[in-house]
């Protein structure tokens, strides 16, 4: 999962829905006086790339693209989070649009105290208006773009972001219907492993 599905996954909690998205660029480890909800943020951020991580749709999601490789799973989560905006009224009755400029909004205000590592990453997604920019398939090949082009000349000859492109364009039906048999089942899996309760922007199906 990438940023947007990570705060799609949280509570509606801003610190909690930050934790989440900041885990991986923190390494999984807050700062000096960040509070507890950062904190279970974090914590549930790794729960969700466990359950996925460990998903046979997933698994067979990334045997499309590559036998094997560490960008073939960058380039999952990113499809995902195309796929979650796309398809974002079968997982929640409220307002994509909504939601977005709610988090932007909140967040910004939020990681006004946090240190620098962390508030360029806030203040990045929310300048770029990455989560809005998922929805289009021209954003998401932005993305792969912008990963291709940080990376050397010999890590792009051994795996580059393009080739997965390339074979998610000829396989995207495929990845799609996995993802739509996968993500409902994530989402019950945070549903009933968090103690939070504050989950109203999820489908009604996830409250079994």
């Amino acid at each position: 999962m990438n940023w947007f599905a990570h705060t799609f996954l949280s509570p509606l909690a801003i610190e909690i829905q930050l934790g989440n998205v900041l885990a991986d660029t923190l390494k999984g480890r807050s700062w000096e006086g960040a509070t507890n909800e950062v904190q279970k943020g974090m914590r549930l951020h790794q729960h969700i790339d466990r359950f996925t991580d460990m998903h046979p749709i997933v698994s067979e999601a990334k045997s499309i693209l590559a036998p094997k490789g560490h960008l073939r799973s960058v380039a999952i989560d990113l499809l995902y989070d195309h796929f979650l905006s796309v398809h974002w009224a079968r997982f929640s009755p409220k307002s994509r649009e909504r939601f977005i400029t709610h988090f932007y909004t909140r967040a910004i205000k939020a990681s006004g105290g946090y240190p620098e590592r962390a508030k360029s990453v806030v203040t990045r997604i929310v300048e770029n208006d990455y989560f809005g920019g998922y929805a289009y398939w021209e954003g998401l090949k932005r993305s792969f773009y912008k990963i291709e082009n940080r990376l050397s000349e010999r890590a792009r000859a051994k795996e580059g972001m393009m080739i997965h492109l390339h074979r998610i364009e000829r396989h995207k039906a495929e990845l799609e219907e996995g993802f739509l048999d996968f993500f409902p089942e994530l989402m019950v899996f945070v549903r009933n492993r968090c103690e939070d309760t504050r989950f109203d922007h999820f489908s009604d199906f996830v409250s079994t």
